[in-house]
């Protein structure tokens, strides 16, 4: 039998999926969340950094607190680019929030990072050096912020040298950043100044957090655009080209998926190495007849799915037609969730709908599993579709997944819905417009500014049911609009464009390529080269980490 205490593949792939989406979303958390953050750590620190101030003397203190000479210290330089101490303690504290922030949220998927964000990183290792040597995760978060650090200033001073300055969207933004962050240290009876030194550090104020902000909106916007350029220097011929030396890293074929896990046996008292491997042998071949019988009975994707239903009988609200899907599996998939052997017979032109077969899972020596795959359509190229969408939620969070929306509430949204549908019909009736009402009126705070686009949408996307049926409905073309209805709200459609997925996936893949190469001679240059004060970067380091014990120290003892 199938080890029901293992999630099958197909279930695995789909939970990796949403673990992805998720963490795409992540991104896009709203600025109150950031301000939330700031004023969590701001409760947490300040009582250390005013028991210092008391500790040392005044004169110290006016020295130490403003962080001269944090500002003076150079701890490294990437050509004439000189980074300060305060810099570089600004983005390893960036560097590691994010680090524990990923580690926290996977978690919540069952997906180890090998991270605890409850101990502090000099005290746990992350990862070996060039020479296979263990090194604590403070060591890797040291090593990985002065490469950052280069990688970024060399885009932002390129972005400069290209002639690039904030605009007047981007400086009205970072006023509203930096002012509701006033709002959120008032509240906290901080100043706005003492709020983000006992947030984010000594010699963290208000103008070296404007000028963060201003450096991060030339380097996004300047990699946008670089982006947009290296993508759209290859034109539909080059595409097209490189899509058909190689079709079978870009189609997919549907097919069905059911595992059976090898259950690792342990060895019995008295029980000999070799007895131990017989009995686990015994109990492979076992596996195997299981697996090779689903396969001989599955004459069809019906009796397929029937046979695994009775596999799965004493499972509870076991879907055998949702567990078993892998629509639009592509070749490195399949590699991946059963084996290369599995890819190369599933693509190979003389395959057909209908073909069943059973492949070992793992090597002959560490078998792991065997796995009856079902092919539903042979190997074809999938389509993408962009769309923009206006979302009217039920709920004023629309990412409120514990309310249950009133009839009030879903009719409110449904009468907006109408309006703004009908005052875009009323109007120009563009993709333009559309956009224009979409940054206006949507709820969805990850594509609003973006004039509600969402782009790439496969019929494998983890969005909601009603949301893809409209994006694939037969004969969906760009210029479609409609309004539909999710668990979320009213959404209002709007088909920008589809096309063949392989075309953008081509395209991002030499753009992502093409820029790795040119950061990578960018950094190789003398104009960027990086040259170490290795004192210095350890002095800034332990500093760091003193403080910080001393404030995980003080959040455990309130917990």
């Amino acid at each position: 039998m199938a080890n029901k205490d293992q999630m099958n593949s197909a279930e695995a792939y789909r939970e990796e999926r949403k673990a992805r989406l998720a963490q795409s979303a992540k991104k896009n958390q709203k600025k109150s969340e950031k301000h939330r953050t700031l004023a969590n750590a701001a409760k947490k620190i300040v009582a250390i950094v005013l028991i210092a101030a008391i500790a040392c003397g005044l004169a110290w203190v006016v020295i130490d607190q403003t962080g001269a000479i944090k500002k003076l210290n150079t701890v490294a330089s990437y050509g004439d680019i000189k980074i300060s101490e305060l810099e570089f303690t600004y983005y390893y504290t960036r560097q590691l929030s994010n680090l524990y922030s990923y580690a926290d949220y996977y978690a919540q998927y069952g997906m180890d990072m090998g991270i605890d964000s409850s101990v502090s990183p000099d005290e746990q290792n992350y990862g070996t050096d060039e020479d296979g040597k263990e090194i604590t995760l403070a060591e890797y978060l040291k090593n990985a912020t002065i490469e950052a650090l280069q990688e970024y200033m060399i885009l932002y001073h390129e972005a400069l040298d290209a002639g690039y300055k904030l605009t007047e969207e981007e400086e009205t933004a970072i006023n509203d950043d930096v002012e509701a962050l006033r709002e959120e240290a008032a509240t906290n009876n901080f100043s706005l100044n003492a709020y983000l030194k006992a947030s984010l550090g000594k010699g963290v104020n208000e103008k070296f957090y404007r000028e963060q902000l201003k450096m991060e909106k030339i380097v996004s916007r300047y990699q946008t655009d670089r982006n947009e350029t290296i993508t759209n220097s290859y034109s539909e011929a080059d595409v097209e080209a490189i899509y058909n030396k190689d079709k079978d890293n870009y189609d997919a074929v549907d097919m069905r998926m059911y595992t059976f896990s090898v259950a690792a046996l342990t060895a019995k008292d008295g029980e000999s190495e070799e007895e131990l491997a017989k009995r686990q042998e015994a109990a492979n071949n076992k596996l195997k007849a299981e697996a090779e019988a689903l396969a001989a009975a599955s004459t069809s994707e019906k009796a397929f799915l029937t046979q695994v239903e009775k596999l799965e009988a004493d499972t509870k609200s076991y879907d055998a037609d949702s567990s078993t899907n892998m629509a639009e599996s592509s070749k490195e998939t399949i590699t991946s969730y059963v084996s290369e052997d599995a890819a190369k017979w599933a693509f190979d032109d003389s395959r057909k709908a209908g073909d069943v077969k059973m492949f070992t899972i793992g090597e002959a020596d560490a078998v792991t599993g065997y796995c009856v795959v079902y092919l539903t359509k042979t190997q074809y190229a999938p389509i993408a579709v962009d769309v923009r969408h206006i979302l009217l939620s039920f709920l004023e969070d629309p990412s409120d997944t514990t309310s249950t929306p009133t009839d009030k509430q879903i009719a409110a949204a449904k009468t907006s819905a109408d309006e703004i549908y009908k005052q875009w019909q009323a109007g120009e009736k563009t993709e333009d417009s559309f956009a224009a009402l979409a940054k206006e009126k949507s709820k969805d705070s990850g594509s609003a500014a973006d004039g509600g686009l969402i782009t790439g949408i496969t019929s494998t996307s983890s969005y909601v049911e009603s949301f893809l049926n409209w994006c694939f409905t037969e004969g969906r073309k760009p210029g479609d609009h409609g309004i539909i209805e999710s668990s979320y709200g009213y959404h209002i459609m709007y088909c920008s464009k589809t096309d063949f997925a392989w075309k953008d996936t081509i395209r991002s893949t030499k753009a992502d390529e093409d820029f790795t190469k040119e950061m990578t001679e960018l950094k190789e240059s003398d104009k960027y080269k990086i040259e170490k004060n290795d004192k210095a970067i350890d002095k800034a380091v332990d500093s760091f980490l003193k403080t910080y014990k001393k404030n995980l120290a003080l959040s455990n003892s309130k917990a």
